[in-house]
């Protein structure tokens, strides 16, 4: 009996409280290639979208757009990402900056 409640503890920690970090980013410009970035080097990526610069920040493990050329700004108030399947998109520029890694999330959300 304890055997089996050990297990499953570590089962639910490990599915809701580890963080499941991406270990490369995939950035696309308008119809480019796609470019492959490790996130373990820290460094800042100068883009030239369609309507004019986008810079990326690496740090730390994680991706964020620090400056953009578009009006809204929606893509830096993204804000930092590191999980796999999230984004950052700059639709004006066609930028799109995506987190990939071994596992995608098991749960994206709960409702009753």
């Amino acid at each position: 009996m304890f055997t089996l409640v050990a297990i499953a503890s570590f089962s639910f920690v490990r599915l809701f409280f580890i963080s499941n970090e991406g270990k490369e980013a995939l950035i696309k410009v308008g119809n480019g290639p796609v470019q492959r970035v490790s996130l373990k080097t820290d460094r800042r990526i100068n883009l030239e979208g369609e309507k004019g610069r986008v810079v990326i920040e690496i740090k730390e493990g994680r991706v964020r757009a620090v400056e953009s050329s578009c009006f809204q700004k929606i893509c830096v108030n993204t804000g930092w990402i590191n999980k796999p399947g999230q984004n950052i998109i700059c639709l004006p520029n066609k930028v799109l900056v995506t987190i990939e890694g071994k596992e995608s999330p098991k749960i994206d959300a709960v409702s009753y």
